[in-house]
């Protein structure tokens, strides 16, 4: 059997965790995700890059090379 994951696109109503702004970014950690606005995605890059096990970043807003799904 093969497995197939499709990844959803962010919802345009989607909210940051941090603060009221739209959601840019992703991260996928072993206990669930997060959502991040541009802002708060780029201040927090160097700790997603360690330890979330996906970070989905369409827009590219810090170009990572081998952690991003587009």
């Amino acid at each position: 059997m093969t497995t197939t994951i499709v990844r959803l696109p962010i919802q345009p109503n989607q909210l940051c965790d941090r603060c009221p702004a739209t959601a840019k970014v992703r991260a996928t950690f072993l206990s669930g995700e997060l959502h991040f606005c541009g802002h708060h995605a780029k201040n927090l890059k160097d700790s997603l890059m360690l330890k979330a096990l996906e970070v989905y970043d369409p827009e590219a807003l810090f170009n990572l090379e081998s952690h991003v799904t587009m």
